[in-house]
């Protein structure tokens, strides 16, 4: 007898609920241009840092978003042959980060601001994980959900985000990280 998990695809979201709860990977200037216009980003380094020495009591500008920038650039200076290595850099920096963000401000969406461009983020339907690189072959690309949220990041409370008024992608959400 054969078993198997059917999980459900990841849901689009037009919604701006991403904003208030939750984490998100978000490279569409059209998602990011009101988050940029509403106050400057937090450098990722000070945000890693308040895992180490503890969060602010409020959110930087009491704003309901944290937009975070710096990662993309942290990711992309692993050379390509060392995606184990940007995979663990993940899996020990920001997964923490995230889950001591939301046990912190449970109602503050934290959003990760990445530079692009969009064609550098490939959703596999086969592993529902999302890969980010350069390189064509995806056996090269980084595992980014995987290495970010784990398991979270496919079906219930995973979202495709889209740029509203369009069907095109602009970014990745997950609901909670447990």
């Amino acid at each position: 007898m054969i078993f198997w998990r059917e999980v459900d695809p990841m849901k689009d979201m037009t919604s701006k609920a991403w904003q208030r709860s939750g984490s998100s990977i978000i490279w569409s200037p059209e998602l990011l241009g009101p988050l940029v216009l509403a106050g400057e980003a937090v450098p990722l380094r000070v945000a890693l840092g308040w895992t180490k020495h503890g969060f602010p009591e409020s959110p930087p500008g009491g704003r309901s978003t944290v937009l975070v920038g710096g990662l993309q650039t942290v990711l992309e200076s692993f050379p390509p042959q060392a995606n184990d290595a940007a995979f663990t850099w993940l899996r020990l920096n920001i997964k923490p980060l995230i889950r001591a963000f939301q046990s912190h401000w449970g109602n503050v969406g934290l959003v990760f601001a990445m530079d692009g461009p969009d064609k550098l983020f490939t959703f596999n339907e086969a592993d529902e994980i999302v890969y980010f690189g350069r390189a064509k072959d995806r056996s090269e690309q980084l595992k980014l959900t995987l290495g970010t949220w784990n398991g979270a990041a496919t079906g219930e409370g995973a979202f495709r985000l889209l740029v509203p008024e369009t069907k095109e992608l602009g970014g990745y959400h997950v609901k909670h990280l447990s």
